[in-house]
Formats: structure tokens, sequence, C-alpha cells
């Protein structure tokens, strides 16, 4: 294990990955950490400060400088801001006499120079003169490399009374699985499972260090994937264990104390974590090919068009869920000129995943066709992400007004149509041919229809509106048109998908003109509101309950849909 945390450690870049790291483990040892790298601040040096004791030694400033991999000549005094030595003496000039905290200046200090793998010999005597000429009684200096790293993960994150020995063996077959994402996938769960496996009495430390360890866990299976250069089993897990950090992590919300407030760091972090990951997968795989006709849907390298159907949706929905990620992440920064920077990066963002979902609908015609019910759910987080925009409603009709005519095409000549078959086996088999009774056998209910007309009616889209009327009356009189809205017990199991909840409205009025049709669901969003309840809702963290959705295959609340009518109407 401990040969896979040096791997590990090497591989981390600096920023946003060993910096990101570093806070974590400080607070597990018991330090307490009062500067974190930030946006827009400069650092003087500091990457990390941390207050505290390690071991026995007495009280001391912690102030570290942090360098990616092995540390050697290119990165001691190359001529860069950004080198080693003139860090360390912006923090000797600059940081410890004017930016330490008045409460710890009568404290020692330790500069401790952090990187993820070795020194080499070429600087060894670079690093060991400096510190010789400038360290003083009250100013020492250490090295922080990938041994001392691994030992005190080791030692404080994953030692053998907090991580049993099964779980190692699982986090091992997690990574030796990652060519095949849904062995890997499984394993991690299990080991996540282990983790959570709390006692009755739950204790707010125990999920603390709990949540720790499964962080932990994610970036090395993140660096693993990203080294072997298959990132999905990262994605999945790590959307599976910040739900269920998040699930076990609820009831310390609103304690107000050091343990309360370190759940929720933590949680940040590893939401952090999920953005990066979200980054990388579609910088690295998707975008490079949504402009291209036909070009992600080759890439799937599928072994029938069911294939293609289903990784595209899925794709879409991924995709979506991204930007609605940055969307909050930049709802969340507060408007000042210091913030200016980095929330027009944010918008750039936003609208690279705005064009890239628009040109892989243009460019692959499989999107036209869902052929699962259930693709209602990436279709309409995807909708919802769109529908931010006003400037993308154009779009959303002819993606919309070309879906429904290829359903009604498909129905009429009884190709694939949208089904609720979810057995794949059987789903590359259908549609076959013969009466009426098997297609209503596989058609008994559905949420995309009701999707679609609920879009429809939002955006005034009428003869889109009227298409679904029509292939409701044509093809599925029996069909049981209904709704998911949360319930008095999905708080209790969203995150988790332990158990069913929330409720249904079902036999929707398709039949009745869109503002009726509108105005019976909102009703009854307004009667069934429990939405408010959940506390991604309160605690602002709305996403959450996309990424549960998309995760576990649940319809997104209408609740978000008639936020969209408010905004038009400027009341939201």
């Amino acid at each position: 294990m401990k040969l896979i945390i040096r791997e590990y450690l090497a591989s981390l870049r600096e920023r946003n990955e060993l910096d990101a790291l570093l806070p974590d483990l400080l607070s597990q040892m018991g330090l307490n950490v009062f500067s974190k790298p930030g946006l827009g601040v400069r650092e003087y040096g500091v990457d990390v400060a941390a207050f505290g004791k390690i071991d026995d030694q007495p009280e001391k400033v912690y102030l570290f400088s942090v360098k990616s991999g092995d540390l050697g000549r290119q990165d001691w005094n190359n001529g860069s801001p950004q080198d080693l030595q003139p860090s360390l003496d912006e923090i000797r000039t600059v940081y410890i006499p004017t930016h330490l905290p008045s409460e710890y200046k009568s404290f020692p200090v330790e500069i401790c120079i952090c990187f993820g793998g070795d020194i080499k010999r070429e600087i060894d005597l670079n690093v060991a003169t400096y510190e010789g000429t400038h360290a003083t009684e009250a100013l020492q200096f250490r090295r922080w490399g990938g041994e001392r790293l691994s030992n005190l993960i080791e030692q404080h994150f994953l030692r053998e009374d907090l991580l049993p020995k099964n779980c190692r063996t699982l986090m091992r077959k997690s990574l030796a699985m990652l060519d095949e994402p849904d062995a890997s996938y499984r394993y991690f769960r299990e080991l996540m499972e282990l983790l959570f496996d709390n006692p009755k009495e739950i204790d707010a430390k125990k999920t603390l260090t709990a949540i720790r360890q499964l962080y932990i866990c994610l970036w090395i299976q993140y660096t693993w994937c990203r080294d072997a250069n298959n990132i999905e089993s990262a994605y999945r897990v790590c959307e599976l264990s910040f739900l269920n950090a998040w699930s076990n992590a609820r009831p310390f919300f609103e304690q107000k104390n050091k343990v309360s407030i370190g759940i929720l760091e933590t949680l940040h972090s590893m939401q952090s974590l999920l953005i990066q990951i979200n980054e990388y997968f579609f910088t690295e795989k998707i975008f490079p090919h949504t402009r291209n006709l036909h070009a992600l849907s080759n890439a799937i390298n599928p072994s029938c068009s069911v294939d293609v159907n289903l990784k595209l949706f899925d794709i879409l929905g991924r995709m979506s869920l991204s930007g609605i990620w940055l969307h909050w992440y930049l709802q969340s920064i507060p408007d000042n000129e210091d913030n200016a920077g980095i929330k027009n990066e944010l918008r750039k963002k936003i609208t690279t995943h705005f064009n890239a979902i628009k040109s892989t609908i243009a460019n692959n015609p499989s999107l036209l066709s869902p052929y699962k019910d259930d693709q209602a759910i990436d279709i309409a987080i995807t909708l919802w992400f769109l529908s931010l925009d006003s400037s993308n409603n154009a779009d959303v009709n002819a993606w919309l007004s070309n879906m429904v005519g290829q359903i009604d095409f498909l129905f009429a000549t009884n190709g694939q149509y949208p089904c609720n078959i979810n057995n794949y086996h059987e789903l590359i088999e259908y549609p076959k041919l013969g009466s009426d009774d098997y297609r209503e056998s596989i058609t008994k209910g559905s949420i995309l229809y009701p999707y679609i007309s609920l879009f429809a009616a939002v955006h005034g889209f009428d003869e889109v509106y009227k298409a679904v009327q029509s292939i409701k009356k044509n093809y599925l009189e029996k069909c049981n048109f209904q709704m998911w809205f949360p319930g008095v017990d999905t708080e209790e199991y969203l995150y988790s998908n332990k158990d069913n909840h929330g409720g249904t409205l079902s036999h929707l009025p398709i039949h009745k003109e869109k503002e009726e049709f509108l105005s019976d669901v909102f009703k009854e969003c307004e009667e069934s509101n429990h939405l408010k309840e959940l506390s991604a809702i309160k605690f602002r963290y709305w996403p959450v309950v996309f990424m549960a959705c998309r995760h576990y295959r649940l319809p997104i609340p209408i609740h978000f849909i008639k936020d969209i009518t408010l905004s038009k109407k400027g009341k939201a």
C-alpha cells in the first residue's frame, strides 16, 4: 500500500492537487490550518500554513512551499518567481514579518519544503546550504518529501485500526481493474461501504475521518486513472463517494464546531476534485470530438447501435451536469473586482459546455431517438442546463422537434422507439414484430414524454407539445405518463439509494392545453414541496440533487423546471 501511495504522491501536480491534499492531512494530524491556496491571492511563497504540534515537538508555525514530483535543479532557481529559492526568500523576508497572524508571532517557525517525490542529488547541496545559512533558533527548515508524506498518510489516514486490511485489499483490486470500470467501481463501492459502516451511535469524529480517508482513496484512484489514460472509473466512483459522504455527513451540518467545519471543508474538497475530474474528462476525451460528424459515435467503439445510443445519452447527461456545477460555482463566488477574472473564466467554460452539447447533438443523430424511456433523465438535465441561457432556445426547439418527429416515425414503422426495457440483451433484440400487446408491455409507463411536454410548454414550443399529444393518442393510449416528486423520505435515501423514496404523479393530463397542463403540474409542486427540506437545498449545494438523480437514475424534480418559468417572469 505504501508503494501505491508513493506512486500517487509522485504523480500529483503542484496546483489543486498536492496543495489540496496537504491541508486535510495536516488537519487530520491535529494542526490548525489557517491559510490555504486561494484564487487570485498572492501567497508570498506560502502555499499552506498551519499551527500546532507534531509528535512530541513544541507548538510551532508550519509554513509550506509546495512543489510537484521530484525536486531537481530546474525547480531551485531557474529564473521563475515560482522557483523554490525565490519562494523561500519571500517566506523569510515578506510573509513572516508582515503576514503571519499576530497570535502566532511569538512561536517558532518551521519552513517546510513539500514535494511529492524525491530530492535529486544535483540540488541536495543547494538546499542544505540554504537551510544552514538561514536557520536560527526561531526559524527551522524541514523537507516533506514523498517518503515522509506517504508515512504520514499511512499513519493518520490509512492506519490499520482505521482502514482495515480488507479495505486496503479492495483499494488494490479497484486500481488493478481500471481497464474494467464496472469491476473497479464495484470494488471501490465495497471499500466505501466499509468506511461508512458506522455503529448505531453516530460519531462526528469517525465520520470526518472516514470522509477524509475516502478523499485520499479518491485521489489515488484519480491519479492512477489519469496515468492509465482511462478516467471512467475515477469519474463514477467520485460521484458515488461524494453522494454517500454527503449522506453520512448530514447529521453534523448544523453543528458549529471544529469537527463539523472539517466535515464541510472535506466535502468541498471532494466536490472540487469532482469538478477537476469533470474538466479532465471533457477537455481531454470529449470536447475535441464534438464538432466532427459521428466522431463521438465512432469513438465509443461499439459492438452494436445500442451501445452508441446508451453511451451518447450518458455523455450528454454528464456534460450537462458538469456545466451545472460550473454554473453553481459561478453563482457562489461574490461579485467584486478580485473575483472578476475567475468569474469570466467560468463563464467561458459554461459557454464551452453549451456549444459542445449543441455540437454533439447536431453531429450524432442517435441523440434524436432515445432507446430507453429513462434516458429522459439525461435529456431533462441537458434541457435544464441549456435553458439557463435563452440564446439556446432555438437549438432546444430544434432538438425536441426532431426528436418527437423521429419517435413518431419509429412508432409508425415499428422501429426502435423508446421502451421500458432495462435488460441489455433484451434491448438489443427489440423491437419484435407482433401484436399491440407487445408494444403495450414495453411502453407501460413514461417519464420521457411528460418531460418533453413540460419543457415545450415552458418555452412555448407549441408544435412540439402538439406532437407529443399526437404520439400519445396514436400509439400510447394505455401508457401511464407520470412524474416523480421528492417525498418525506427522500432526504434519507436520495444520496445513498438504499431504498425507494418519493412519490409519483400518474396519468398526467397531456391532452389539455399547455397552460392547463403547466398549471396542474406546478400546483402539485406547491402541494408536494419536500424539495425544500433536502439538505442539499438548505445548504445551497443544489447540484447534488441533479447528481444523485443522474447517478441513481431518478427523474429530476419538477420544481427545478418550475424555476425556469419563474425566471422568465422575473421572479427568480
